[in-house]
């Protein structure tokens, strides 16, 4: 059985990397995995989150996860952290002894990439196993 580990963020390309994540965890496991990044202030709390992904819209954007991996028969682990979503994947990846990650790979042009590097990128470059990145 191998274990995959899928990174989702909600993007677009995120969603399309969904397909092939659901189609290679058949009879796998497969852990999907949020990061949040950001720290917003709420009355009386503090939430980490990204702007537009509080708790309550992250569920929302999981239900799509769960119908696609259901459908295509895996039962998938959900995981959310806090923190560097690259680090995060990575750390995932080591700590639980995943054999392939699966990210969705946004589409920056080459002074984004410069100024901000790419998640996928940095996954590549560090991870511990095989990656596939979804254009």
């Amino acid at each position: 059985m191998t274990k995959i580990l899928f990174a989702y963020d909600g993007s677009e390309e995120s969603r399309r990397a969904l397909r092939y994540a659901a189609r290679l965890g058949e009879g796998d496991s497969v852990i999907v995995l949020t990061v949040s990044n950001k720290l917003i202030e709420a009355p009386a709390t503090a939430a980490f989150t990204e702007p537009g992904h509080e708790p309550e819209q992250l569920e929302d954007q999981l239900e799509p996860v769960r119908e696609i991996m259901g459908d295509a028969g895996v039962e998938a682990e959900f995981i959310s952290k806090i923190g560097n979503p690259a680090a995060e994947i990575l750390d995932t990846a080591e700590s639980r002894d995943v054999e392939l990650i699966v990210v969705g790979r946004r589409g920056l042009h080459t002074v984004q990439r410069f100024l901000l590097g790419s998640i996928a990128d940095r996954v590549v470059q560090h991870a511990p196993c095989d990656v596939l990145v979804v254009k």
